[in-house]
């Protein structure tokens, strides 16, 4: 007999992504992932997630960081989370 049920994946991911428009960033559903950036990122500038991540870790979310962006992943949820940390120009694209 279960004492809870566990929360849904579809309950875990749009918590997530709930805060995610609360704190200004801007949230698309594609075919593999949901994909979320800053409205206020310009080229060069980059915006971090903090309140974001420690709310995504403290929920269960594992976190991979690569150049540019942060994947999150959660065991209970199909769908990854890439969070896109600028626009515009990536690290491997120099200014002129």
């Amino acid at each position: 007999m279960e004492a809870a049920r566990d929360r849904t994946d579809w309950s875990i991911l749009s918590t997530l992504l709930r805060l995610a428009q609360r704190e200004g960033w801007r949230v698309e559903f594609e075919a593999d992932q949901v994909l979320v950036s800053s409205r206020r990122a310009t080229a060069g500038v980059i915006v971090l997630p903090s309140r974001l991540i420690r709310h995504a870790r403290a929920s269960g979310w594992q976190a991979a960081i690569a150049p540019g962006r942060i994947g999150l992943r959660h065991p209970a949820v199909r769908q990854a989370v890439t969070l896109r940390l600028g626009e515009g120009r990536g690290p491997s694209h120099p200014t002129a």
